[in-house]
């Protein structure tokens, strides 16, 4: 079990979210970076949708009242047991009674905390992901504070065979300015050329109106007219939506279920977790326009560096596998 302390600001349980209910206007929620919860996960030895803990700002504090093994993955975080700093990205015990820190420095806005045997709480819809506006899921469906205390379910796989696992810190191409790769949206026939020269030709910043459901980006402002008219349609994470007053919103996890402004575009699912971590009024972001086929092979791709990762056991291998991913 463990025992929160101090749930800093946006602390929350997530997995990698609930599908199929987009219908009933339920949104799929989950992390915010996928590639985190997975790694984080596959590091203490759950599977891929295990429930863990997200960390945003603020940072967590928390008590473990028994011996657990975890990993936090993520960007712009340290990580401390008992005052003693240690590495993201790599698995290590901690012992009943010990305290670990996760605190924002900067750099990154996400933390996962996976926990051997995963964050046991009930199921809601087929996922353990908290849905805050809707107050379901996760811990009582809200974020985390002092007092809450946390179960942990009972893994199949031997502890002992994912002690000090770790992943190279570049396994991921996080970067301060990143080139995001969009497929074209389904609204491109009602939008002229220019709007889309504007859009692939301009950076944007992220704004500080931005949180789980969207990420509001700031730039140069386009106002740009339809040629047809315009009704509600299905949204997912990654939809890029064109507001009247020309500005950019990004869809992020919890997105909800349809919108009205025209999506000019969807950022493919691989370069999710990157814009995620973008800080605002810091990173610079612009985008390249790829085929559903690239973006498919995208995710294909960031998938696969995790699987290599179950092939390699020891520091020299994986040292050797982390410089031919480069």
């Amino acid at each position: 079990m463990i025992e929160v302390l101090d749930g800093g600001y946006f602390s929350s349980i997530q997995d990698l979210g609930r599908i199929g209910w987009g219908q009933s206007g339920v949104p799929r929620s989950g992390a915010m970076d996928e590639f985190a919860l997975r790694a984080a996960n596959r590091l203490v030895g759950n599977s891929d949708n295990c429930a863990a803990i997200e960390v945003g700002l603020g940072g967590i504090r928390f008590r473990v009242l028994e011996n657990l093994l975890i990993a936090v993955c993520g960007r712009g975080f340290s990580l401390w047991l008992e005052g003693q700093k240690m590495s993201l990205w790599q698995s290590f015990m901690v012992r009943a009674g010990q305290i670990v820190q996760v605190t924002h420095e900067g750099g990154g806005m996400w933390a996962v905390i996976g926990v051997h045997g995963g964050i046991d709480v009930d199921s809601t819809m087929g996922s353990r992901a908290t849905y805050l506006v809707g107050g379901f899921g996760g811990w009582f469906g809200r974020l985390l504070r002092e007092g809450d205390q946390l179960p942990i379910g009972k893994s199949k796989s031997r502890l002992e065979n994912f002690t000090h696992r770790f992943y190279p810190e570049a396994v991921l191409n996080y970067t301060a300015t990143p080139v995001l790769r969009v497929v074209i949206g389904p609204h491109s026939s009602l939008l002229d050329r220019g709007v889309y020269d504007w859009f692939f030709q301009n950076t944007f910043l992220v704004s500080l109106s931005s949180n789980r459901v969207g990420y509001r980006l700031q730039g140069e402002v386009l106002k740009a007219s339809l040629s047809g008219d315009l009704i509600s349609v299905g949204m997912l994470p990654g939809a890029i939506q064109l507001t009247p007053q020309g500005e950019l919103i990004v869809m992020m996890a919890d997105s909800p279920v349809s919108g009205g402004y025209p999506i000019i575009g969807v950022l493919i699912r691989a370069d999710i977790p990157i814009l995620a971590q973008c800080e605002p009024l810091t990173n610079r972001v612009r985008f390249v326009r790829v085929s559903p086929e690239n973006g498919r092979e995208a995710y294909a791709a960031m998938l696969r560096k995790l699987d290599l990762f179950d092939n390699f056991q020891n520091s020299t291998q994986m040292w050797q596998w982390a410089g031919a991913i480069q």
